[in-house]
């Protein structure tokens, strides 16, 4: 009788971590769809939970369609898991990313991928994701650590912004732009350089659990700076350099 109960105890543990194992990628979905508000979708997933690939599919809005932004593919390592932690080694069509999942936070080991800007900035707090942006986004960094339950972020990340545009703004695109993020506890300071293009716009910026604020000055340059410089002077205001505007935008809140 107990070598059958020890059997019967031995084939459910086996069948549990069989299910475990063999856990379907198709479980992320609901995760990610939650996680970016419904903004991103896993599809075409093959593979499992721990070692998996698919495609990422974004939208703008939850009433437009949906478009690929590319491929991705995923390996957990199994060893990490003793420590408490996820580890996820990740490669996309453009780069390849690994971040550490812990109950305290998200770490991001090690960063190094390109996605098209819509895919990332829709994930903008507030009125901030629906402007309506395009061009390519390349991001790295060494070492990013956000806390969960804090709203604390610590690191430094690098944006670059490719063939930039705006939906509200006509014409050809705008520019190419570097955003330098800086995490120091509960304040994200960004600081961003134009590397070249018709519209010219440095500033520095936080977002906190309080709001957003970023204040900066920006100038149009090449055949169309007069009409980019009409739709600046309604945007802000002149400061004693000719051309130049003063850019201002506040909004409570919006980490929360």
């Amino acid at each position: 009788m107990a070598s059958r109960l020890l059997g019967l105890a031995v084939l459910t543990l086996s069948f549990l971590l069989a299910a475990v194992i063999l856990w379907p990628a198709s479980a992320l979905s609901p995760w990610v769809e939650k996680f970016s508000n419904d903004h991103w979708r896993l599809a075409n997933l093959e593979g499992s939970v721990w070692n998996g690939s698919g495609m990422l599919l974004t939208r703008s809005d939850k009433s437009d369609s949906w478009h690929i932004a590319q491929s991705i593919g995923w390996k957990l390592r199994w060893s990490d898991l003793w420590r408490g932690l996820i580890v996820v080694v990740a490669t996309l069509d453009k780069g390849s990313l690994q971040m550490a999942i812990s109950a305290e936070g998200l770490n991001f080991e090690r960063l190094d991928a390109s996605l098209p800007a819509p895919a990332l900035l829709v994930l903008l707090p507030g009125a901030l994701g629906r402007y309506g942006w395009g061009g390519n986004l390349h991001l790295r960094s060494d070492a990013f650590r956000c806390a969960w339950h804090a709203y604390s972020c610590e690191g430094e990340m690098e944006l670059i912004w490719n063939d930039a545009e705006v939906a509200e703004i006509p014409g050809n695109k705008l520019g190419d732009y570097r955003f330098r993020l800086f995490g120091e506890k509960q304040a994200l300071h960004v600081d961003l350089t134009t590397l070249g293009g018709r519209l010219q716009f440095n500033g520095v910026g936080e977002i906190a659990a309080r709001g957003l604020r970023f204040s900066g000055e920006a100038a149009a340059v090449g055949r169309d700076a007069a009409n980019l410089g009409a739709m600046l002077n309604t945007l802000g205001r002149r400061t004693r350099t000719p051309g130049k505007y003063l850019i201002e935008f506040r909004e409570k809140g919006v980490t929360r």
